[in-house]
């Protein structure tokens, strides 16, 4: 899932993140992995993206623009995904 302003603004988005804070309880497996592409889910008040940062890695993408940022960011996710055993 991708962060940014409009996706915090959205309620379908916020339908999402809750359906699938159900499905890693029943799955007991990690299956979110959202990446952020501005500050906003880092500043926000909404209380389901605070839920949201405060248990989930957030990918940090901000700098996707900086090559070597860029891949530094894409290697951790990559090996997120690989340790979690995401297909």
């Amino acid at each position: 899932m991708i962060l940014a302003k409009a996706s915090i603004a959205s309620e379908w988005v916020e339908d999402e993140v809750n359906k699938v804070y159900a499905e890693e309880r029943s799955r007991k497996q990690v299956v979110l992995f959202p990446i952020c592409i501005d500050n906003t889910v880092m500043s926000t008040a909404e209380p389901w993206a605070v839920k949201l940062r405060d248990q989930w890695n957030i990918g940090d993408f901000r700098q996707c623009k900086k090559p070597t940022e860029y891949r530094t960011s894409l290697d951790r996710l990559l090996r997120d995904l690989k340790a979690s055993g995401a297909k």
